[in-house]
């Protein structure tokens, strides 16, 4: 083995170690915690019905189920069917859990509260909300007494309101909520504003929710995303919200561990240095089927047409990896981490910015309750 790896050799073992046994050390605890979920889609309501909440629920429980998630679900709820399934849910929750609620469907606010409508709700003045909809209140005390270690709330909520004309207490979007510790919000849109129900299969918020879901990342920075993304599909027109923060960190699937890609480089050296010093034909095509994206690709692959093709190879020189080429492959990736990082810390200095944005939106449409009348559509 050429000698340039023996600067390295202790890294490599431990890497290997890290690799190996993570997954028994509970590294990655967000992801061994027990994981519960409620994922209610309301599309098929007696007035002003939705194309996409049903195929949105749909498709979160499955993802969800993916990431082992035990996921209650629910679509196209009815009164009668409320209280069973707040029950259920209850019932699955324990002091460690890691509890996540998706709602896709109507939502209105009444006095500070938020509800969402049952789609066989017929609703005709301001007492009928709170006992023919879901509250929000209701789910956040739940979330309180079974004392969770985290809880993340997606709310695809701000289509338009279909209870035109029955109160004026009903305000513009949703109001801001009195969340357990360790809560996490995420709204599809900001307070005064509507969210798009989405022209193909899923609402917008949901199709690129789907999307971050497959990417390891925290969720803090997965809504970062969202938020990027969404708002360049409409030219600014839906900005998702969020508040709310938890300590430690969750990831849909394991989380991206900060020593991992220098352990991969360490890893990919060690196995390549082991290719040249054999020189076999089927040790290079192992490496380029282990590593099709390597750093060694393209000399990996000259030199082994050099050996199936002697006749017709030109000279190939020797590419063993020097201490340098080792320590600069090492640097971009701990600066790859590094602006990630910085990314997280950007994204908590702009939620803190929504907050207190949110709070001034609200009270200003607190104080002009009293001289307009405020039943519109709610924005969430």
């Amino acid at each position: 083995m050429h000698p340039a790896l023996n600067f390295f050799k202790v890294q490599l073992l431990f890497a290997a170690v890290v690799l190996l046994v993570a997954p028994f050390l509970g590294l990655n605890t967000a992801h061994a915690n027990n994981r519960v979920a409620l994922v209610i889609g309301n599309a098929q309501y007696e007035k002003n019905p939705l194309a996409n909440p049903t195929n949105d629920s749909r498709d979160v429980a499955a993802k969800l189920q993916k990431f082992g998630f035990d996921v209650v679900y629910r679509e196209n709820l009815k009164i009668r069917q409320v209280g069973g399934m707040m029950k259920e849910f209850k019932s699955k929750l324990t002091p460690n859990s890691t509890a996540l609620v998706f709602y896709a469907g109507h939502g209105l606010q009444i006095r500070g509260e938020n509800f969402f409508p049952v789609v066989d709700a017929d609703i005709q003045s301001e007492e009928d909300i709170p006992v023919q909809s879901i509250s929000l209140k209701q789910i956040m005390d739940i979330l309180e007494d079974a004392k969770t270690k985290a809880n993340i709330v997606f709310l695809d909520a701000c289509r338009d309101n279909p209870f035109d004309n029955r109160s004026r207490s009903i305000s513009r979007g949703l109001a801001k909520v009195t969340a357990p510790s360790g809560t996490l919000i995420s709204y599809a849109t900001r307070p005064g504003s509507v969210a798009d129900d989405g022209k193909g299969r899923n609402g917008l918020y949901t199709e690129h929710l789907l999307k971050v879901m497959d990417i390891n990342k925290p969720i803090e920075q997965l809504l970062k995303n969202m938020v990027t993304s969404i708002k360049g599909e409409t030219k600014g027109r839906q900005e998702p919200w969020s508040e709310g923060s938890f300590e430690g960190e969750f990831c849909f699937g394991p989380c991206e561990d900060p020593e991992a890609e220098k352990n991969k480089i360490l890893l990919e050296v060690a196995y390549w240095e082991k290719t040249l010093s054999s020189g076999k034909i089927e040790d290079y095509q192992a490496y380029l089927a282990n590593y099709p994206n390597g750093t060694f690709v393209a000399v990996a692959k000259r030199s082994l047409d050099a050996l199936l093709n002697p006749s017709t190879a030109t000279a190939i020189p020797a590419n063993s990896v020097s201490k340098q080429e080792v320590d600069k492959l090492i640097k971009q990736a701990e600066e790859k981490l590094r602006q990630e990082a910085s990314n997280r810390s950007n994204l908590e200095k702009e939620l803190e910015k929504a907050k207190i944005e949110a709070e001034r939106l609200k009270n200003s449409q607190t104080n002009s309750a009293s001289t307009k009348k405020l039943f519109v559509s709610p924005s969430f």
